[in-house]
């Protein structure tokens, strides 16, 4: 029976351990820092084992990886070294949903000398759009295509039904990522020319993005593009390239002058004890006292009192003449206690994925396209959310496929250095209803 080891018992491994367990029939292993977590994951399954190990502790880790035929590492991404160091000493392949790290791509030569794979972004996004970019590529240069332009959007966000508060936005992953990942630079292309954007001006960087059938969107890029140029086929020297994420109209604007007040701070402790949000507001915008406070906020921030941000700062409840719930830590921890209560899905409530990518090409004729690929994907009430879904199931499968052989590179990797595995993880990712729809366009000069 195949063994396979899943560290971390977050809130995207459900999905992960239906398929390992009750499809593949596979032994799984769940592990956590917190017994009850992959306990739950793992429910009644006789083939499923939780175990409480923390992933500092390198005898405990690598008594359960030695176990393993696979390793897939759940963990928060400044985690994943301490498992691939097991993995390595251990001699087990590794699968992550993450984006590639320094210290991870440091372990490579180490990977390939001893034979096995650390495979990276192989969830929603990174991952899923990798495999759709690939597949539009691939047919583009089939017809005798060269690209010449390459966009891809991917978002998570509260489906059009459960899209019912004034941000647009909703939790359906790690909170604390949301405000990392806000605050990361971000590099594309434009016809050659790259244009590189300071995590502090991210926000300032959108723009809006139609979707047939879907509406429009706010987008703002999202990483550093240039490590898949190559890989994608993209003559650096004239591509243009863009990979970002969308969001509800308004959403970047907020974002920003959230930015602007403070309460991405994530360093500066205070003791909260006896202080009102009111009061926290007053102290953000240079106030000495609690009064005329939206006034004082629209000229701190240089906008207009009856703005649209200010209107959605008081719905979360941050000018409240009322004790602030946590009684020690920073603007961050404050901001994010009122967003999870405000902002977290009802277990009823519907998420939703979407995947758009853009390709323009030129053909033979002097004939220009644009091609395109779309995926949308629902949550299911009082059951998994559309982000576990499509996060848990890339890696899954590619766990299944690693096992039966179909993926046997070694070193580090990600989708697009392999892009032979894309065609089987569409296949089986379409039975779970995640599949894209591709239209083609002409270009008119």
């Amino acid at each position: 029976m195949k063994k396979v080891t899943v560290i971390g018992a977050g809130m995207m491994t459900g999905p992960i351990a239906r398929y390992l367990l009750d499809k593949c029939g596979y032994y799984v292993t769940m592990v956590d820092q917190v017994i009850a977590r992959a306990r739950e994951v793992i429910g009644d399954r006789p083939k499923g084992k939780a175990v409480e190990i923390s992933v500092t502790d390198s005898y405990k880790l690598d008594k359960v990886i030695a176990e393993a035929d696979v390793v897939l590492s759940m963990v928060p991404k400044p985690v994943h070294p301490h498992v691939a160091k097991s993995c390595l000493r251990n001699g087990k392949s590794m699968l992550t949903t993450s984006y590639e790290t320094p210290e991870l791509l440091a372990l490579a030569d180490e990977a390939r000398q001893k034979g096995i794979l650390i495979l990276n972004e192989i969830g929603e996004d990174p991952g899923i759009d990798h495999l759709g970019t690939m597949m539009l590529l691939d047919n583009i240069r089939k017809d005798g295509g060269k690209v010449t332009g390459l966009k891809s959007f991917g978002s998570g966000l509260p489906s059009f039904k459960f899209n019912n508060n004034p941000i647009g936005y909703k939790f359906s992953w790690d909170p604390r990522t949301l405000f990392t990942a806000s605050q990361t630079g971000a590099i594309y292309y434009e016809k050659g020319k790259k244009i590189d954007i300071h995590g502090k001006k991210l926000f300032e960087s959108f723009y809006y993005v139609d979707i047939e059938d879907l509406g429009t969107f706010e987008t703002y890029p999202n990483k550093d593009c240039r490590k898949y140029m190559e890989h994608f086929g993209l003559d650096p020297e004239s591509a243009s390239f863009y990979r970002g994420l969308l969001r509800y109209p308004g959403y970047c604007n907020f974002m920003r002058y959230l930015i602007n007040l403070g309460l991405f701070d994530n360093e500066k402790v205070e003791d909260f004890s006896g202080k009102t949000y009111l009061q926290l507001t007053a102290s953000l915008v240079g106030s000495g006292n609690n009064a005329n406070i939206e006034e004082k906020m629209a000229r701190f921030l240089h906008i207009n009192k009856f703005a649209d941000f200010i209107h959605r700062y008081k719905w979360l409840g941050l000018m409240e003449n009322r004790q602030i719930r946590i009684k020690k830590g920073t603007g961050q921890d404050v901001l994010l206690d009122r967003m999870l209560e405000k902002m977290s899905y009802k277990p009823h409530g519907r998420d939703m994925i979407i995947i758009h990518i853009e390709a323009t090409a030129e053909f033979p004729g002097n004939k220009k396209e644009k091609r395109t690929a779309t995926m949308v994907a629902r949550g299911i009430p009082y059951d998994d959310s559309a982000m576990s879904r499509a996060v848990g199931l890339p890696i899954a499968i590619a766990a299944k496929l690693f096992l039966e052989g179909k993926i046997n590179a070694v070193g580090a990797h990600m989708p697009p250095t392999l892009p032979h595995i894309y065609p089987a993880l569409l296949e089986e990712l379409a039975e779970f209803g995640f599949s894209f729809t591709t239209k083609t366009l002409p270009i008119q000069d």
